[in-house]
């Protein structure tokens, strides 16, 4: 409307003009009819490409950049003569990157179909589904709300490749046998261990337990994750490469350390695996024993079942750490063996990433132990070791659901144990860029010149000192030697 009225005030202005001066009224009219019909044109067509192709509604491919929608946009308001206001359209250069979110769970429903025992006579399994329906039903749905995280069920499956990373080609096979005989209705049960037996739907939680872990792995090291807890059954810690034990198929969270070593190694050149499930986590142990690049630390009762975890058991360089717990030990204890011994250890190991098993069967309420811990006690160790991650490993932390037997208290320990997660500060801006070029040579116990000057019997000499093996070739203890850090002197 604007625009017409001041054409005909102009049209006007501009006839009275033709009889004064002809010539310059006739230009002055013939320039006015043109510039608005350009100007009407280039209203009307901008205003049907914002209309039908914005980028809500068009094909990926078909997107237009940022700059490219600025510049239409910008040519609309030309043309509507609507003036610019400064910093209305920012370029995607001014736009800070966002932060993957504090916490995320991953689960799956698939893992409430095992059943420890196919037996009708033996209707209660301490290793049962309602410890994670209690959790999917009574927990997950308020908590997420209150502290406003994810929860997730990725499809993800393991592939052999995969398990085969921390488990022997014969014992995959032989749990994969297992699970086709129960599937196909062979027989009803196939034990692998005197505690662990395959049944209806076992393949399918065993599996899907894997597979989501390492779903949570690779959302964490690709930043679409910053703390992750897998939330699955059955536990998997006691699994060793070769057998089954105590309630467990596959080493999930094993499994999940080594995935992030092997795909991202660029980015993960050492982890840490802490557990402080009441028993002690002795495939994770295994797993890590003669791995310079991982550490193990545990907290646990004893003696208990597996009957592992001697304070003497160190590794092939001092990279393993037990601290046993007697049945009467207090929460104190606990606590001050993860401040005061586990964790100045890690924080020098110096990881680029932190797994937990976390098993809360350490509970005062749990049937299957004698220590006393509360949630308190769970949610101070969470705390310490999230802030270590920070610290340490840019944030990047994954915990695994292990033991806990009593449905309630188990709730109520992953409640505090999320909580803590949610809570700890995120990492700065710096924590986050560190990256894991950390000048792991000027950390080494000897320089390469020195071994490479070192006869066979003086590189076993320092190996036997060390407590680390001495047999093999010369080439493969000195290659043992290198890998030594100068805090195990």
């Amino acid at each position: 409307t604007t625009r017409f009225f001041f054409f005909f005030f102009f049209f006007f202005f501009e006839l009275m003009a033709v009889g004064r001066r002809k010539g310059l009224g006739v230009i002055l009219l013939f320039a006015s009819i043109m510039a608005l019909f350009r100007s009407s044109y280039l209203s009307y067509h901008s205003s049907i490409f914002l209309r039908s192709y914005s980028p809500a509604k068009m094909p990926r491919s078909f997107k237009l950049s940022r700059s490219s929608q600025t510049r239409a946009l910008r040519s609309s308001i030309r043309a509507s003569q609507i003036p610019i206001r400064s910093g209305l359209l920012k370029s995607k250069s001014s736009f800070s990157a966002s932060s993957p979110p504090a916490l995320t769970v991953y689960t799956h429903e698939d893992c409430l179909k095992h059943k420890m025992t196919s037996h009708p006579e033996r209707i209660y399994h301490p290793e049962c589904p309602e410890r994670l329906r209690y959790l999917l039903q009574e927990v997950m749905p308020s908590l997420s709300a209150e502290l406003d995280f994810r929860v997730l069920q990725p499809p993800r499956l393991p592939s052999d490749e995969e398990l085969t990373r921390i488990h022997t080609n014969d014992y995959v096979k032989t749990v994969r046998e297992a699970f086709k005989q129960v599937d196909e209705g062979e027989t009803s049960v196939v034990y692998l261990d005197s505690e662990t037996s395959v049944g209806p739907g076992t393949s399918d939680s065993v599996l899907r337990g894997a597979g989501v872990t390492l779903q949570a792995v690779e959302d964490v090291c690709e930043d679409r994750a910053l703390r992750a807890f897998v939330m699955v059954r059955p536990p998997g810690h006691h699994a060793e490469p070769h057998t089954a034990m105590g309630f467990c198929f596959f080493n999930n969270i094993m499994l999940g350390l080594a995935h992030a070593q092997a795909k991202y190694p660029d980015l993960i050149k050492r982890a840490a695996l802490l557990d402080f499930d009441v028993h002690h986590g002795n495939g994770g142990q295994t797993a890590c024993f003669k791995e310079p690049s991982r550490m193990f630390a545990s907290t646990h009762q004893s003696p208990l079942f597996p009957w592992k975890g001697l304070s003497e058991e160190t590794g092939v360089n001092f990279n393993v750490i037990n601290v046993p717990l007697s049945k009467d030990s207090s929460p104190q204890d606990f606590r001050e063996a993860w401040e005061n011994k586990i964790l100045p250890s890690v924080r020098d190991f110096d990881p680029d990433i932190i797994f937990v098993s976390a098993g809360f069967d350490a509970h005062e309420s749990d049937p299957l132990a004698s220590l006393r811990l509360m949630e308190s006690d769970f949610g101070f160790v969470t705390d310490k070791i999230a802030e270590l991650a920070n610290e340490v490993a840019g944030g990047r932390l994954i915990t695994v659901l292990e033991g806990g037997y009593d449905p309630q208290a188990l709730g109520n320990c992953v409640s505090e144990h999320l909580r803590s997660l949610s809570r700890t500060s995120l990492p700065s801006l710096e924590q986050r860029s560190r990256t894991s070029s950390k000048a792991v040579s000027a950390a080494m116990l000897f320089t390469q010149d020195e071994i490479t000057s070192m006869n066979k019997n003086e590189v076993r000499a320092h190996l036997a000192r060390l407590g680390m093996p001495t047999s093999g070739k010369l080439d493969v203890l000195k290659n043992r030697l290198a890998e030594v850090p100068a805090t195990a002197a």
